[in-house]
């Protein structure tokens, strides 16, 4: 069988199955569970550089990572104002959108790039979907940029089907960390001096002079190996810890694009392995109804253009990214939002949140929860953790895995 997506997660629906074949397997395969108890859901597969996984998955075509660019030389705003004009070019032929918001830095990028660039008949194609907890994260713009502007829907009481069946083109920012950087680094980042209190005297001394150097061309990330180690690791499992830092440290190894300071390799992580993820989890999670090729293909996926993705990999340790604190983070994003709306205090200190699954598990949906659908094969077909078939492909796939990074 072959997959274009996979998704092994302790939530509630794959637990049981989950902990039935993590008996039978031997440590390479337990190790595969064990990802998905550290970082979860598991849902990993590289785009470039070699990744083993214990099954065959190939990239959902139009998902695929562009050559790597080093004279690539579009700022973000020129990239962010052309993803615009992509967007008001399909409203003049008469395409109508849906923006899903959250007042995170990702999506209030795409609300300020449109406000910026379409006229105000041309918004009228816009739809804001939003929440309580859009106007909570953002209230400022809310109130000065779309508070009696847009026509605005209930994101906690719709999902992406339901704008499908509304002929409305839902745009998603989900891939915004992608382009930056995954939140697991500003976790390490914001709990740095706790991760290295233990550690040996003379290795904690060197990554406390080292603090605020994760952005730096000077420093290499496996200097910080130790440091990253622990932070991969479960419940003080250090060996587990080294393994997966060895399995992304080959990857990067192998990969065709360069990954030198702390936060390109949390960059790397999501930017290679955790991109399709980011990709295609409104389609095939946060809706019902709709065929799932067309849901990935009708999603319009603000930061998966080609621009963005070159810019990305042009850009790093340059401070556009972050400079050398959590509160730095996505910073050129956070200069185009103020030059939209001019709220210093966004620019300064907004800091990272998780929304997304604030609204996962109030879905109605009619059969098969988002949580039970394990693999997608390349044939657009969801196989889920009730389904037998499911069940004996994840046994035999993980009971048969062996680790050959190392």
């Amino acid at each position: 069988m072959n997959l274009y997506f996979h998704s092994i997660s302790y939530n509630g629906y794959q637990d049981k199955i989950l902990d039935s074949i993590y008996k039978e397997c031997l440590p390479p395969g337990k190790f595969f569970i064990d990802i998905s108890k550290r970082i979860n859901p598991s849902r990993f597969v590289a785009r470039d550089g070699e990744w083993s996984l214990p099954w065959q998955q190939t990239i959902i075509p139009g998902f695929e990572m562009p050559k790597f660019d080093p004279n690539f030389k579009l700022s973000f705003e020129e990239v962010t104002d052309n993803r615009a004009l992509e967007i008001k070019k399909r409203v003049l032929q008469g395409e109508q959108f849906a923006v899903m918001y959250s007042g995170g830095i990702d999506s209030t990028v795409v609300m300020a790039s449109l406000i910026k660039n379409l006229t105000l008949e041309e918004l009228s194609s816009i739809t804001v979907c939003a929440s309580v907890e859009s106007i909570v994260e953002n209230p400022y713009f809310w109130e000065t940029q779309i508070f009696n502007k847009f026509t605005v829907i209930d994101s906690r009481l719709i999902k992406y089907d339901d704008l499908i069946e509304k002929n409305l083109t839902p745009i998603t920012a989900d891939e915004g960390d992608c382009i930056f950087g995954t939140l697991m680094g500003l976790t390490l980042y914001n709990n740095f001096d706790y991760y290295i209190n233990d550690l040996t005297a003379n290795v904690k001394q060197r990554l406390k002079s080292l603090k605020y150097k994760i952005s730096s061309d000077d420093v290499h990330y496996s200097v910080y190996k130790d440091l990253i180690v622990k932070h991969l690791s479960i419940n003080g499992d250090l060996e587990f810890g080294r393994i997966l830092y060895e399995k992304y440290h080959w990857n990067i190894q192998t990969s065709s694009v360069p990954v030198h300071s702390l936060h390109d390799f949390f960059w790397w992580l999501i930017f290679n392995v955790k991109y399709l993820n980011c990709s295609v989890r409104g389609a095939l999670y946060f809706n019902d109804r709709v065929d799932y090729k067309t849901a990935i293909y009708r999603i319009f996926n603000w930061f998966n253009g080609t621009e963005y993705q070159l810019w990305s990999m042009a850009n790093n340790n340059n401070g556009q990214k972050i400079h050398n604190t959590p509160g730095t983070y996505k910073m050129a994003a956070r200069d185009y939002i103020y030059s939209v709306d001019k709220n210093i205090f966004y620019k300064n200190f907004k800091l990272k949140l998780e929304s997304l699954f604030l609204i996962v598990n109030k879905q109605q949906v009619k059969s098969n929860h988002p949580a039970s659908r394990i693999f997608m094969t390349d044939q657009f077909k969801m196989i889920t953790i009730d389904d037998e078939e499911g069940q004996q492909f994840l046994r035999s796939s993980l009971t048969n895995y062996k680790i050959d990074w190392m």
